[in-house]
C-alpha cells in the first residue's frame, strides 16, 4: 500500500547531507565520486552490509534502496502500485493490464528507463550504495562503480527469513523461492541478462561464511585496491 512518505526524519537528514556534498563536489569540478552496487540472492544481508559500509566509509555516503528509487519514480508520474505490477506480475498479465492503464505509464520499458535514469544520476553523483534494482546493469561504461554480489546456500537464506519475518520453514522456503524468481525474471526481462553471472561483478561474497562487518572490510579494501572513484 502506498504511503504519504516513506522517509524518517533521520533518512531525510541523511539524504539532504549527501545531496549537499554531492552538489559541492560538482561545483568544485571534482567529477564522479565512487559508487557501490549490491546485488544479492534473496535472503542475504544486503542492508546490514550497506549500513556497515556507510559506517566505515563515512557520513558522506548514503544508501539508495528500492524505496528511495520508488519515490523518485513516483515523482516521475508512476505509482508504487504500478511499480509493484512491473516487478511481480507475469508478462502475459502485464500485457492485459496495459489495455486498461494509461499507455504512457503502463509500459514496463518506460518505467525501467525512468528507474535506470534515476540510478545513473545517483551513480554519477557518487558516494552512494545502490541496493538491488538491477544497479549492476546501469551505465556499465561508468568507471566509478564497484559491483558486488552476495550469495549464500538456500538453507542459510531460509533461516534468515524465518528469523526476520517470524515464519516457519515451509513459509520461509516458499517466500525465498517466490521472491528470488520474481527478481530474476524482472531483471532478465529488462536487461537481457542474469544477475547470477559472476562476470558482471568485481567481487562475489558468500554471506554464509562472512558477516556484514567482515564483508564491509573486504569491500573497503577492494575499493582502495582498484582505486574506484575518490
Amino acid at each position: 500500500m502506498a504511503r504519504d512518505s516513506i522517509f524518517s526524519v533521520r533518512d531525510e537528514a541523511r539524504l539532504a547531507a549527501w545531496h549537499r556534498q554531492a552538489q559541492a563536489r560538482k561545483d568544485q569540478g571534482r567529477g564522479e565520486g565512487p559508487c557501490i552496487t549490491i546485488s544479492r540472492e534473496f535472503g542475504c544481508q544486503a542492508y546490514p552490509l550497506a549500513t556497515e559500509l556507510v559506517r566505515r566509509l563515512g557520513e558522506s555516503w548514503s544508501v539508495i534502496d528500492r524505496e528511495i528509487l520508488e519515490e523518485v519514480a513516483k515523482i516521475g508520474g508512476f505509482t508504487v502500485e504500478q511499480i509493484e505490477k512491473s516487478r511481480d506480475t507475469p508478462a502475459v498479465l502485464k500485457a492485459i493490464f496495459a489495455m486498461f492503464l494509461d499507455s504512457s505509464h503502463a509500459e514496463e520499458t518506460e518505467l525501467s528507463t525512468h528507474l535506470r535514469q534515476a540510478i545513473c544520476k545517483f551513480s554519477a553523483a557518487g558516494h552512494c550504495i545502490i541496493v538491488g534494482s538491477g544497479g549492476v546493469f546501469t551505465a556499465p561504461e561508468m568507471k566509478n562503480i564497484f559491483h558486488l554480489r552476495l550469495v549464500a546456500p538456500l538453507e542459510f537464506r531460509i533461516n534468515k527469513i524465518m528469523k526476520s519475518h517470524d515464519m516457519d520453514r515451509t513459509q520461509a522456503t516458499d517466500f525465498v523461492n517466490q521472491h528470488q524468481k520474481h527478481r530474476d525474471d524482472f531483471v532478465t526481462r529488462l536487461a537481457g541478462s542474469r544477475l547470477d553471472d559472476p562476470s558482471l561483478y568485481h567481487l562475489v561474497l558468500n554471506n554464509s561464511l562472512l558477516n556484514p562487518a567482515q564483508m564491509a572490510a573486504i569491500v573497503e579494501r577492494g575499493l582502495q585496491q582498484l582505486g574506484v572513484g575518490s
